[in-house]
This record gives structure tokens, sequence and C-alpha cells, in this order.
């Protein structure tokens, strides 16, 4: 028989759980894991069996929610690689263990409860983003190579995905009418991760907080009666979306349209001839790249102020040879031993570090990650090797991915056997990229339809959407929530890591959880 005393404890077990997850998801994998287990003891502890398996018969939406894993199940049938299709089950499990858990506890949180939770998430993620900003800064031996290593704690994407939804939660409690205590803290919690998501560069989040802005504006204009207030929002909104595109166009227009500051010569001041590849439009700056080289005078001259040999490969795996290149077009210099001589020593330590570009630096803004992303669509253009860049090797993913959503689009290729699939077609296809970036396709839906075709696709959708439509009473944070996760699983494999799945499966169930009416 179910106590008092032993609802009492579970519902402090149950909080304590809850409470390990939402600080470990930011901060720490090994918490994050411990407030699961915590969650599943307290789940069995609590026993009264005939009432749970009531619930579960009786639920709608745990069986819609369920339908995803049991597709990764029936998916075992005609898959090959049995080893792999384990281990993404066990990955995936909490997105079953989520809802089962929240839809079948006897633990009914309260509004206050949750927001509390909520918080606690907020919280932890401004503590990690802190934490981060001093690692930027450089005031730890962590080596940052690349901006995406100040994250931590976590990757930078799904890192990303919890600012934004920690920008969510204080804007959605900022305009409550009786949520006006520590108003001014909160903007300025608001402003600083907003700040944080710009240094992290990470396009993804800046993209969903874009859209979360709009949203917000166009829920702050529907919920408004006074028509000064959704003049004054309408008018920030033109305003901010004008500069935006403007801001933008600039930038592109700099990067990718040939503006040469430097014109082409015939001979270096030391006599040396000038190699020009006129078919090659590459840019950097508005710099023909391939354009007065001196290769002969590059590599002495480089040779002599670097510890990495022109030969040698940078820190992100790269020829110096085409990094040095790149940056001294970059600053508008000839490639010699003038333009080397040119360089400062935070130049040469820049090169060294694989950055390519005096605009993309671990200290720059978006600016610079824009930069990188309009020379690779460029290179792309050009049929240039898409290895070690990002945008190139997800459009090679993608490509891939059609490939064999063509030639297994009804059930898929199984669980197990979307990495070997991937495989297969990198060698059928003599894919340009290097063995070493053979990846996955960094789109949900379309890893889904890869290993359960078009009929997994559909049972994924009903999975997202549906229980959403059903639960009547979910939190209003549910919808923005949605919004971050499905963009989100556009540009990346979302649920096929155990950070990703956590934080889908987790708020995904805990924002439909029933309240109760005391507060």
């Amino acid at each position: 028989m179910y106590t008092l005393k032993q609802n009492t404890i579970s519902k402090n077990i149950f909080l304590c759980g809850l409470l390990l997850i939402l600080v470990g998801m930011p901060l720490s994998k090994f918490l994050m894991s411990v407030g699961q287990f915590v969650l599943l003891g307290n789940w069995l502890w609590e026993g009264n069996w005939k009432a749970k398996w009531n619930i579960i018969n009786a639920s709608k939406v745990l069986w819609l929610m369920s339908g995803f894993i049991l597709i990764h199940l029936l998916g075992l049938l005609w898959t090959e690689n049995f080893e792999y299709a384990f281990h993404d089950l066990k990955i995936k499990l909490p997105l079953l263990w989520f809802p089962l858990l929240f839809i079948t506890t006897h633990q009914i949180l309260s509004k206050k409860e949750i927001h509390i939770l909520l918080w606690i998430f907020v919280l932890s993620v401004i503590s990690a983003s802190i934490t981060c900003f001093y690692v930027w800064l450089g005031f730890t031996k962590h080596k940052v190579v690349d901006i995406r290593d100040i994250s931590i704690f976590n990757s930078h994407i799904r890192f990303a995905l919890m600012i934004d939804f920690s920008i969510s939660f204080l804007l959605f409690y900022f305009f409550q009418q009786n949520e006006r205590r520590w108003i001014i803290i909160k903007l300025l919690f608001i402003i600083w991760l907003i700040v944080f998501l710009i240094i992290m560069q990470s396009v993804t989040g800046i993209v969903i907080l874009f859209l979360i802005l709009l949203f917000y504006a166009f829920r702050f204009i529907l919920t408004k009666t006074k028509l000064s207030f959704k003049i004054a929002v309408l008018f920030f909104l033109f305003v901010g979306i004008t500069a935006s595109v403007f801001w933008l166009q600039q930038v592109i227009k700099k990067q990718y349209y040939i503006d040469q500051i430097i014109p082409e010569k015939e001979k270096t001041i030391n006599g040396n001839i000038y190699f020009h590849d006129s078919e090659s439009k590459e840019t950097e700056n508005g710099n023909l790249v391939w354009s007065n080289i001196s290769f002969e005078e590059l590599e002495s001259a480089w040779n002599n102020r670097s510890g990495l040999k022109f030969n040698d490969m940078d820190a992100k795996g790269n020829p110096i040879s085409s990094t040095v290149i790149r940056y001294l077009t970059s600053k508008g210099f000839y490639k010699d031993a003038s333009g080397v001589s040119s360089l400062t020593e935070e130049d040469i330590k820049l090169i060294q570090n694989g950055v390519t570009n005096y605009l993309i630096t671990n200290k720059s803004a978006l600016k610079g990650r824009i930069h990188e992303f309009i020379y690779e669509y460029h290179s792309f253009k050009n049929n240039a090797d898409p290895s070690g860049h990002t945008l190139l090797m997800r459009l090679e993913f993608w490509k891939a991915g059609w490939q064999i959503v063509k030639q297994n689009w009804f059930i898929g290729v199984g669980t197990g056997d979307v990495q070997d699939a991937y495989n297969k077609e990198y060698q059928i296809s003599r894919s340009k990229l290097q063995k070493e970036w053979w990846k996955r396709s960094h789109n949900q839906f379309l890893a889904t339809t890869i290993a359960f075709g078009i009929l997994g696709l559909m049972v994924f959708l009903f999975y997202l959407f549906l229980p959403g439509c059903i639960v009547k009473n979910k939190h209003q944070l549910f919808i923005v929530f949605m919004i971050i996760s499905i963009v989100s699983m556009l540009n990346e494999d979302t649920l096929e890591t155990q950070a990703g799945v956590t934080f889908f499966g987790f708020f995904y169930s805990f924002l439909l959880v029933p309240v109760k009416k005391e507060s």
C-alpha cells in the first residue's frame, strides 16, 4: 500500500532527480545520468503497478510517444549491424522513459515547482556560459583552436539550444504581469545570453533566437490591446530586420564579389615570378586567393618565422600552405616574402591554429562565421574539397543521404545500418570527403528516413506533433521549445547523442506534465 510517508519521501527523491538532470544538462553529463537513475529507482520503488498500468493503457499520448521507439525495434528485423543498432536504442531510451515517468508517476508538479525547476536550469546555463566565457578569455589551460572549443561541457550546438530555451523562459516570464520582480536582473540575463550566443558564433543558435524573438513579438502584438504598443513593436521589428538585412548584404558583398584591392603583378620586389590562376574565382574579403603568389618566397619566408613548416598541417588538420595563402589574401597582402614579413606574431599563431581569415578569430563575433560560410559556398560552386568545412560537408552529407533514401525509400536500411549505408555511398560516389569525415546526415528528418523509410518518417512526424495537439494543459513554453527543437533537427542529428536526446526527451515530456491547480 502506498502510504503518505512513502509519498512524501518519493516526492523529495523525484524532485532531487529532476534537479540533478536540470543542473547536469548544461554542466555535467555525469549528474545528468545520475539524475535519470535516481528517477528510475524512485519509479520502481513507488510500486503501485496496477494503477500505473491503467494509466499507460488509457494514455493516448504515451502510446503516440512510444511509437518512435517501436519503429526502432521493428527496424531490427532488417538491420545487419546489430552492435550499432543496440547502441542507438540505448541512447534513445530516454525518449520512451521520460514520458512514461511523467505520465505514470504519482508526483504531479505544481506551477510553482515547475517555475523553480526551470529557474534552476536557466541559472545552470548562465553558470556554464560564464565558465565558457572565462575559457574564451584565455584564463585557463584549455586550448582553444576553434571558437567551438570554449563549450567545455557540451557540444556547442547542444549548448546553443539550451541558451535559446533559457532566453525563451526569461522572455516568457518577463512579460507576465505577476512576474515583475527582479525585472532588471532578468533583462541583464537575457542580454548576457544573447551576447554569449554571438560570441560562440553558433549560426543555428542565432537563427533559432531570431525566430524566438519573432514569436514573442507577434505574441505581444496579439495579446496587447493598446494600439500604441502594437505600433511600437512593429516599428522595432521593421528597423531590426532592415538593419540586419543591410548588414548581412554588406558582409556578403565584401566577401563574395571580387573587388581586387591589390593589382596583379608579374614579379616580386626580389625578381621572382608571381603565379596567377586566371580560372579560379575563390576570394577572401574580395581579393582573389590564387593570384599574386610566389611559392618559393612564401615557403622560405614562412619557414623562417614559424615552427610549423610550409608543408605541415595546421591545428585543424589543413595544409599550412593553403592557410597562409588565404590569410595573406584576407589582409590584402601579396603572397610573397614581403607579405609574410608584414604579419604580426599574433597573425602567425592564428595561421598555425588554422585561421584562414583575419576576421575569423576566436575573439571575433558573428561576422567572421558568415565570412567562413560564404567562402565555403563559393568553394562548393568551384567543386573544392569539402573536408573540414562545416557547410560544404553538410551539403555532402545531405547529397549522399538523399541517394540512400532513393534506394531504400519504403522501409529504410534498418536501425543500425545508417553509417554503413553512408560509407558505401561515399565509396560508390567517389566523394571528395576524406575518410575521417565520412559522417551521417546532420538532419534528423533525413536520418530517420534513411533508417526507416517514408513509413518511419511518418511515425516520427506523428511522434513530434500529435501529443502536443492532444494535451490541452501543456505548459505555454512548449510551443517555443518545439520551435527550437524542430529547427535544430533541420541542421543536426539532434536525437543521435546522449545530450541531444536528454534535452529533447526531458523537456518534451516535462512541459506536457499535468500541473496542479494549487500553486
